[in-house]
């Protein structure tokens, strides 16, 4: 299948490849840890991040924050929680101004890449990152992160609401649990948009 995009109108999204998610928090977050792992998906998008950078590709690092006291977290009730699978109460991770928020160490932003900050999981959400995008003439997104089915997913379909192209990057995604990433990278993300592996990404690119 197709694999071919305009790399002088193209973007990578980083998503959320922050400390608590992505390496160290609670361990309500175990699973994920252990699927970064798995999915090598630091080392993915490590090639990524290299491969767009040569190309000068603009890359944005999305990252979500949220208050040392918790007033901008809503605990939504969903069956998910009912049935204890989730915790009723949101744990204490990505306090703005503390390490667990920062990015993870191998992908730090450079000083030429942008970053959004975020509160909610679509990273268009109050957030300048369409402004950004649109006076930069970008039509397509690449973009992977954690987790697959929250804010990657919530992300693509803000992308696909703006009518971006979206091309999810598969082996740099990874979510709490395995059948929720497989369902949306089997099911989900291909009725809107493409779902390829790094190195096709990377080949299209060079």
């Amino acid at each position: 299948m197709e694999t071919t995009f305009d790399p002088k109108k193209t973007a990578l999204l980083v998503i959320d490849m922050q400390n608590d998610l992505a390496k160290t928090g609670p361990d309500y977050f175990a699973p994920l840890y252990q699927m970064v792992q798995s999915n090598n998906v630091i080392e993915n998008f490590i090639k990524v991040v290299n491969g767009a950078r040569e190309k000068g590709l603009p890359i944005i690092h999305i990252k979500t924050v949220h208050r040392k006291d918790n007033a901008d977290v809503v605990p939504t009730v969903t069956d998910f929680m009912l049935q204890g699978l989730v915790p009723k109460e949101t744990p204490p991770i990505l306090i703005e101004g503390t390490p667990g928020a920062d990015f993870i160490e191998e992908l730090q932003p450079a000083t030429e890449d942008y970053v959004v900050v975020k509160r909610r999981s679509g990273a268009f959400y109050n957030t300048d990152l369409d402004l950004f995008l649109r006076t930069r003439g970008i039509d397509t997104l690449l973009l992977g992160g954690v987790v697959t089915n929250g804010c990657v997913e919530n992300t693509l379909r803000g992308a696909r609401e703006r009518d971006y192209h979206v091309i999810v990057l598969s082996d740099c995604c990874a979510a709490v649990v395995a059948q929720a990433h497989d369902h949306a990278i089997n099911n989900v993300f291909p009725g809107l948009g493409r779902v390829r592996a790094s190195d096709d990404v990377l080949k299209a690119i060079k």
